[in-house]
């Protein structure tokens, strides 16, 4: 297993290839500056602000990946209430849970039928306090 956010598991094996690529991680802090008369602006650290976290996944149904299925889940996930724990390895990535703040689908294949063959998604997450 690579990782898993919720219900889905990002894998490798003999019979599903679930990857995730382009990882982006952003942590930041909030600043203040107050003007003083004949001084230099006075700087004033107000706190961190939430993480933030960007990746792009490639469903492919010849690798196993069922991308209809997998959409539906990830409409789910992103319309819901939930906030999800982010694994890479064994190792949770930050200290919170994290919510999907948008998901976009790019359908790269579609067969006969309307059937979804590959798709490019791309997920922000937002880190849940």
């Amino acid at each position: 297993m690579i990782g898993l956010l919720g219900d889905i598991r990002f894998r490798v094996s003999d019979k599903r290839v679930l990857t995730i690529r382009n990882l982006k991680r952003e942590i930041s802090a909030s600043w203040n500056t107050m003007d003083r008369i004949g001084l230099k602006p006075l700087t004033e650290y107000t706190g961190p602000n939430l993480q933030t976290i960007s990746f792009e996944m490639t469903l492919d149904a010849s690798l196993g990946a069922k991308p209809r299925v997998m959409l539906q889940t990830l409409e789910r996930m992103a319309e819901g209430q939930e906030a999800y724990e982010l694994v890479l390895g064994r190792r949770l990535i930050g200290k919170n849970k994290w919510v999907i703040t948008k998901c976009s689908a790019a359908y790269d294949v579609i067969l006969r039928g309307g059937e979804i063959y590959k798709a490019t998604v791309n997920l922000n997450l937002q880190e849940y306090v």
